[in-house]
């Protein structure tokens, strides 16, 4: 039988993948109250992607890496790295801020084919050269899947984010990440275009 936790929750209008690290804003006392609880016990919680209709029952453990800046009503800006996905088994009381029984998640198939992680690493290389030519790429992190590891380097809307938390086989969320990469280059290539265009006057310019 799975080991399970009692986590705190906090439903955000983000996805955390796991590796990936994002700031937030804390405003409300019951997540402020989390922040002391996990800090002190030394304890993730669990981010949720807030939806209209309520959350979804798969989310990405995270636990608090540093704090940024205290303001003096008690809000702070903190920052957070994601560690795994879990599923949300069934609420719990007893504290100011959402808990639940979570347990962890693993994939039914953990292992990518070779074909798509070399696209996945091209495809990223060529959006890295394409953003920031003269930047060193960023380090893909070798200790969680490689799906996670790039995606979590990109910005994205929360939707594509929350399709790859749940999907649950490496070599689907590979492929996935390839049409996200591939949509990127189009949006640079779309921009660049434009910028060209209007240094033109919106007129081709002959050699």
């Amino acid at each position: 039988m799975p080991e399970l936790d009692d986590l705190g929750l906090f439903p955000l209008g983000l996805v955390l993948l796991p590796g990936e690290r994002a700031p937030l804003h804390l405003f409300e006392p019951r997540y402020r109250a989390l922040v002391a609880d996990c800090v002190l016990d030394d304890r993730p919680f669990v981010i949720l992607q807030a939806r209209g209709e309520g959350a979804p029952a798969i989310g990405c453990t995270a636990r608090f890496t540093g704090l940024g800046r205290r303001f003096a009503d008690g809000r702070m800006n903190v920052s957070v790295v994601g560690e795994r996905v879990v599923r949300l088994l069934g609420e719990t009381s007893g504290r100011l801020y959402f808990t639940a029984w979570v347990e962890g998640v693993d994939d039914d198939s953990d292992v990518g084919s070779d074909e798509r992680i070399t696209e996945v690493h091209d495809l990223f290389q060529r959006l890295v050269n394409e953003i920031a030519p003269t930047a060193p790429p960023p380090p893909i992190r070798d200790d969680i899947p490689l799906s996670y590891a790039v995606a979590g380097m990109i910005e994205m809307p929360v939707e594509p984010k929350q399709d790859l938390l749940e999907c649950r086989d490496e070599d689907l969320r590979l492929g996935m990440v390839c049409a996200i990469l591939s949509a990127a280059l189009d949006g640079a290539d779309r921009e660049r275009i434009a910028a060209a265009r209007a240094r033109t006057n919106g007129k081709v310019a002959l050699p």
